[in-house]
Parts: structure tokens; sequence; C-alpha cells
């Protein structure tokens, strides 16, 4: 993006995820002077990479969809090929309840959204009401535009759409988990139509999976910290802003060891982290979910028979072989999204996760017998915010002059996720922009 003519202003930017990332690389762009600060030692909040034993593995299992068109403007401004971040997988969903088993594989020679249709009517598992009941429902959701008049849950969406038991359990149901990280019976139903509108209803390629070829730290994070560095940003981490105030025209930054005073300051930080830095700004009230991880690693010349399984009969739902994905062999990660209390002992967790898992590879004559070389367990409490019907979500610009908000909960067509950071980023960097 080439530079644009204005002035040029001083801005603080807290916090150093993907969403303040965004902005700064923005921001630097268009010619201002950015300084990002993070209490972290190391940039990237919550897509961030975790050294293991020998191997490096992400703070979680993350997916992004070939619709997140921001997060693919964010690798070309920052001189990224997607190709060499993601590997790209095309929309094939291989879902499992014990040894049942339900294939939808989408065909490359037909454009969306018939690809998508192609594959209801082929999939393997369903019986014929429940491909039928599934195409009426997305030919009259296409026919409205995948709009409603009123929010409601996924739970009562589905239940007007007429959907089966089966194909609420083995499709509906885990891509809501999936994409909204909220249990059907409170998820958007709104939030969730736009995943699918933006996912199945323009360009056959935006219903792909992009899958982070190794972690996010040295894939991802990193090489956008170089952008930020090369041109001209400052980057300071382990340096917690512990206070942001408006005073005389100009936003005073406080941290531990010092004093700085800026034109403009975004916040792209979490909501429950705001309160404790700046004063005054009306924020809603979030409730969040979690996200748990649990890796396995097991010998090199284990495979999964797909890269991503799903699983509906237990407490977890996906399962990722990181081998031809991330290049890391007989490593499999398995999420489980949304849910209440799990077993404190870890070591009872691991073991129900390899029974699920192994209950779906017996559809395949397949059983990891052997223990696996090691574990860990990731959960991050407030993964997300709880994507209930008509949640009133901040906008960038505050009651603050000069001082705005990024973040994956800011107002935008979807739930917390990567694109919505990314999107949340160049939101307010635009509006900074827009108001000098």
């Amino acid at each position: 993006m080439s530079k644009h003519t204005h002035s040029c202003r001083h801005i603080a930017i807290v916090g150093a995820g993907l969403a303040g990332l965004s902005a700064a690389i923005r921001l630097l762009q268009q010619g201002h002077q950015v300084v990002l600060f993070d209490a972290a030692p190391q940039a990237g909040g919550r897509a961030r990479g975790i050294l293991h034993d020998q191997a490096v593995i992400d703070n979680g299992q993350h997916l992004c969809l070939g619709a997140y068109h921001a997060t693919l403007a964010l690798l070309r401004e920052a001189d990224l090929n997607a190709e060499q971040v993601f590997t790209r997988v095309p929309l094939a969903l291989h879902m499992h309840n014990g040894p049942q088993r339900m294939s939808l594989v989408t065909p490359a020679c037909l454009p969306a959204p018939l690809h998508v249709l192609w594959g209801l009517m082929t999939a393997r598992g369903l019986a014929l009401t429940d491909k039928w009941h599934a195409i009426r429902w997305m030919l009259s959701l296409k026919k409205h535009a995948f709009r409603l008049t009123q929010d409601i849950t996924v739970e009562s969406l589905l239940k007007q759409g007429r959907q089966t038991d089966t194909v609420t359990r083995m499709l509906w149901e885990p891509l809501c988990l999936a994409a909204l990280n909220t249990p059907l019976a409170t998820a958007s139903a709104q939030v969730f139509l736009n995943i699918l509108h933006d996912s199945f209803q323009q360009r056959r390629s935006d219903s792909d999976f992009l899958i982070i070829k190794s972690d996010l730290s040295s894939t991802l994070i990193e090489p956008l910290m170089e952008k930020v560095s090369a041109l001209g940003g400052q980057v300071c981490l382990r340096t917690a802003v512990v206070s942001v105030r408006h005073e005389s025209g100009k936003c005073i930054v406080e941290t531990a060891q010092a004093q700085q005073s800026f034109d403009d300051v975004i916040l792209a930080v979490g909501p429950h982290q705001l309160k404790t830095i700046v004063s005054g700004l009306p924020l809603p009230s979030f409730d969040y979910q979690p996200i748990t991880t649990v890796y396995l690693q097991y010998p090199s010349a284990t495979r999964l028979p797909h890269a991503v399984m799903g699983l509906c009969h237990g407490i977890a739902q996906w399962a990722f072989d990181r081998g031809p994905c991330c290049n890391q062999p007989g490593l499999l990660a398995i999420v489980i999204s949304a849910h209440g209390p799990l077993p404190s002992d870890k070591l009872l967790l691991i073991r129900q996760c390899i029974t699920e898992l192994n209950q779906a590879l017996s559809a395949y004559g397949m059983h990891l017998d052997q223990p696996p070389l090691w574990t860990q367990v990731i959960t991050e409490k407030r993964a997300t915010f709880s994507c209930t019907p008509g949640l009133q979500r901040p906008h960038t610009t505050t009651v603050q002059p000069h001082i705005y908000l990024a973040g994956d909960y800011i107002a935008c067509p979807y739930p917390a996720t990567i694109e919505s950071a990314v999107s949340s980023g160049f939101a307010a960097a635009g509006q900074l922009s827009a108001a000098h």
C-alpha cells in the first residue's frame, strides 16, 4: 500500500497481537511514526508459539479460512507469500460419531456455491432425508441473502430450518463450534450465517481451510514484527502500559519505566484489560469461552487418514494431523471448544481424547496402540468472547479523543477470529488517518 499525503502522527499502539501489528503496519505504510508496546516477552498475544520438548507448538490450534480477506491482505502488505504461510486444504469435512462416519468432499471443478451443494448431495454417511433438508435450507438462506430480521440462536435457526438430528450433530454443530466457539444453544445465528455466506457463496477458494505451516510465531508473528521494524516502527516488549490518558491535546502513555506523549493511541488489548489501563470508556460486559488443545506426539510415521478430522461423540471436536499440514510428523492436535469443566487430572483428559480419536479411527480399521511420546495440554480460559445473539460490540472510535480500540471483540460481521483481529487493526488505522 502506498503512503498517503497527510500530516505525520506520533502513535502508540498498546498490544502486539495481530490487531496491534495490523494497525502498526498500515499506519507505518501511511507515513506515521509508531511505537508498539506489549507487556509480554514475545509478540502475538493468543496467536503465538510455545517451546515444548524439542518442538514448537502453538498456544492453541488455529484455523483460518480462504474467506479471510483482511488476513490475506495483511500478508501482502507485509510482503509475505500466503502459500508459504498457509497450507491450503480444499473444503472436505470428515466427521465421526464413534465409528459412524460422514464425509462431505467438494469438487474442484465446480464454482461456489455449487461445490457445497454437490458435496451435500454426494456426502457419504447422510441419509437422503438429511441431505434434502440441508440443501433445501441452504437454498432458502441464499434466497434471503443469509440475513435475519432478528438475531436468534443457532439452535433455534436449525429448528426453523428443519435440520435433522444427524446433520445437526455431524455438520452444523461442529462448524458452529469451530467458527464461533459458542454452543448452539447460545450462539448468534446471524454471525454463523455471515461465516456460511462468506465461505460458501462467493468463490470456491473462500471455503478452503488455511492451516499455518509451522508455529504461529516463526511463520507469521515474527515476520510481521520484522516488517514493523523495517518500516521504522519501534517495538517495546516486556513493557507494560499502566495507564493512558488524554490531557492538553496529547495522549499520555505511562509505563513502569517512563511517561511518553503521543498524538494518538490505539488500545489493542482485550476488553478485560482495558479497565486497568484507561478509565471512562463505556464497554459492554463480555462472557468468555475457553478452548483446550491437547497435543499428542507419536512416532513420526504416525498419520491420520485425513489432515483434519471432526469428532462428534465426546468432549473433543477436531483432530489435526500436523505432519502434512505443519511439517511436524506424528504430532496430533485435539481441539476442545467452548467446553465446561474438564477432568482436573490431565492424564485422564489425555486418555479420554485418545479414546475418542481411536473410536473415530476404527472406521478406517486403525488404532493408536502405543502411548504418545509426549503430551501437552494448553487451555486458554478466555480464548474468545461468547458470540451470543444481538451482542453489542464496541466500535474502534471512543468517547475519548485520539484514543481508538482494536481487537477481535470490535464490531464486525465475524466472531472472535484471526480475521476479526486483523480487520479491527485496519479499521482503527483507517479511522485514525481519516480524522487527520
